[in-house]
Order: C-alpha cells, then structure tokens, then sequence
C-alpha cells in the first residue's frame, strides 16, 4: 500500500510538472506574440540584477499578458486533467487487482477450510508486507487446524479402541453372571473390579490431559527431594518388575525442587512403567538424578530395543504405540508418556527422548527448574 501511494504521488508530480512547463511556454510563447518587437528588444537588452529593471519588466508583463485563463488554457488544464485520471486509474486498478487477487484467495479457501477440507493451502505470493502476511498467517492456521483435526481423530480413535477390551470382558462376564454359566465368587469379583480400574484409570488420565492442554492443570507445589520421590516409586513398581524378571536401581541425588509431588511421581511412574514394558529378562532399569545448571535431570534407561528415529516425533503422542512385542504382550492405556510431558511442561520442563549410545536400550531424561515456575 505504501509503494502504491508513493508511486501515485510521483506520478501526479510529473505530470503536473510538466503540464505545468507546457503551460508557461504557452504564456511566454503568447506574450511575445502580443509584445511589440521594440518592447520584446527592451527586455533581452535588461540586466536582471537591477531593481528599475524588473520594475520596467513587470510593467511590461502586465500591460501585455493576459490576466484571465483563455480557451486553450483550459484546453490544456483538461487534457492534463484526463491523462492524470486515467494514467492513475490505470495503476490503480493493476496495484488493486494484485492485491485482492491473494484476497479473494484467502477469502475462498477460508470457506472451504470451513466446509471441511483441512488441506487447503495458498501459494505464496510475490508481494511484501500486509498481504503476504495475511498469506503466511491463514497457512499456518490451516496447517494448525490440520493438524489438530489429525490429533482429534487419533485421540477419538485411540479412546475407543482402549476402553473397547474392558467394556467388552466386563460386559461378557456380567452376561454370564447373569446366565449362571460364569460363578460369582472373589476371584470372578476381583476380575471385574481390576477392568473397573483399568477404565477409571483411562478417564482419569484422559481428565488431567485434557487440563493440561489448555494450561488448566492445578499443581499443590512443595518442596520436594527428587531422589527420594524416585526411590518410592521405583519401590511401588519393584514387585511387577520382579515378575518380568527386571530390577529397579536408583542412584544420584539433586537439591530439592519446587513441584507437586503427587503429579511428579505420576509422571515418574509413567516413565518406569514405559521402561520396565521394554526391558529384556534379567535386565536393569536404571534411574539417575543430577542437577545440570537450574535444573534438576532424571533420566530412566531400558536395555530394550529403543526406538526408531522416526518414531521419535511420535513417542509422546496420545495413543501412539510403536510395532513391538513388548506392546503386544503389556498393553497401556497409550496416555503414560503424553501425560508424563504435559506434566513435566506444567512445571516449566520438558522430557527428552534418545537412545542409548553402546548399547541397546532407550533413556528418557525429565528436566524439572530449581526455581518455582510463575
């Protein structure tokens, strides 16, 4: 817009600069022809430093110039006039036709963005400023909400998919309950109860994900000892670890931090849990806690397979499971990981994912501030 108003006023300039010159030449041009040849030698032979000179000149200019606009005159105020307009509407309407072009660009495929069709783009376009703004920013949301449309049905999808298997023995075995085919006794009743928690469990972490999406999630913060909180939960999991034929060793030690301790030894819990799933028989899961700089680093290593590098975009995506026997054999709820990062994120940290280097395994670091984030 401001190339445009520039362009324009030059244009006017010139133009009226020379209409301007046409003009006066014609004044000149018309004033020698009324001036008599004795008075037109009068004012070549004047010195034009002399004041009695230009008196004498302008005497002669107005006793022989015309004081009114003549017919020509307006003749050649029109025609500067007509070539102003149309020259200026000219560049108008080529500069406007540039810019509602990515306009009515934007405008179209925001109607099909709302109709549905989440993969419409724009080409960039060649101009700065404004619209080639506006351009980039619809891109990136349609990009946004593409990918949010992507998320929404793999969350759909993976949320019915986890709560299809109890649902479906609990709704089986209260068949038979029902029929008498199925006795009712402790061992039938702890069944049914631990497919009760298995579904709660889902609703809850699908509860406290969906606060931390939107930065709603409550933290009750404390000061807290990292390592001790690593070594009761790892105490908590060390029977079902035994059953896979894994060991749990903590070491290290860091200052005390600012965090809510329950949803930190959720998160730890979920990062054990997801290490001890992939660690081979007779094998160890090892946590470490160091400070680095401001923050406190625990990392949990497996000596399982790790993962591929593709996948690590995807570790932490609700639902998300990579083609593994161990997923196979111990099937989660899918939300262990995204939980764990969305909480060590309420906190103001982050979990970083890698694969060990010399040897097999994964190690996923959680790194938490000293300070209490705002």
């Amino acid at each position: 817009m401001l190339l445009l108003a520039a362009f324009m006023t030059v244009l006017t300039l010139a133009i009226g600069l020379g209409a301007s010159f046409v003009i006066t030449s014609l004044d000149i041009y018309d004033l020698t022809a009324e001036m008599p040849v004795a008075r037109w030698r009068e004012i070549h032979g004047m010195l034009p430093n002399d004041p009695a000179v230009r008196t004498r000149f302008h005497d002669l200019f107005v006793r022989y110039s015309h004081t009114n606009i003549r017919g020509q005159d307006w003749f050649f105020i029109a025609i500067t006039a007509g070539i102003s307009t149309l020259l200026g509407g000219a560049v108008a309407f080529v500069f406007a036709r540039r810019l509602s072009r990515p306009i009515t660009a934007v405008a179209g495929a925001a109607v099909r963005v709302a109709a549905g069709e989440q993969d419409v783009r724009i080409k960039p376009v060649a101009l700065a400023g404004e619209v080639a703004e506006l351009v980039e920013s619809f891109n990136a949301m349609a990009a946004s909400l593409d990918a949010y449309e992507r998320e929404r049905s793999i969350l759909t999808a993976g949320i019915a998919h986890e709560m299809r298997t109890p649902l479906t023995v609990l709704r089986g075995r209260l068949h038979g309950l029902i029929d008498g085919v199925i006795a009712m006794n402790g061992a039938e009743a702890a069944t049914l109860l631990r497919h009760v928690d298995r579904l709660s469990r889902i609703v809850e972490e699908l509860r406290t994900l969906a606060h931390a999406e939107v930065n709603a999630l409550m933290l009750d913060r404390r000061e807290v000892d990292l390592a001790e909180t690593a070594r009761l939960v790892a105490a908590d999991l060390a029977p079902l670890a035994a059953d896979d034929g894994v060991g749990i060793v903590v070491s290290g030690s860091a200052p005390p931090l600012s965090c809510d301790p329950l949803r930190i030894s959720q998160a730890l819990t979920n990062l054990i849990y997801n290490a001890v799933k992939h660690a081979p028989s007779d094998s160890q899961v090892l946590i470490s806690i160091h400070q680095s700089g401001a923050y406190v680093m625990l990392s949990v290593a497996d000596s399982g397979p790790g993962f591929a590098a593709d996948d690590r975009e995807r570790l932490f995506a609700p639902f998300w499971r990579a083609n593994s026997p161990a997923n196979a054999a111990k099937p989660g709820s899918g939300l262990g990981l995204s939980l764990a990062l969305k909480i060590a994120q309420a906190h103001g940290g982050t979990i970083i994912a890698a694969n060990r280097e010399g040897t097999n395994g994964a190690i996923f670091t959680l790194q938490l501030p000293l300070g209490a984030a705002d």
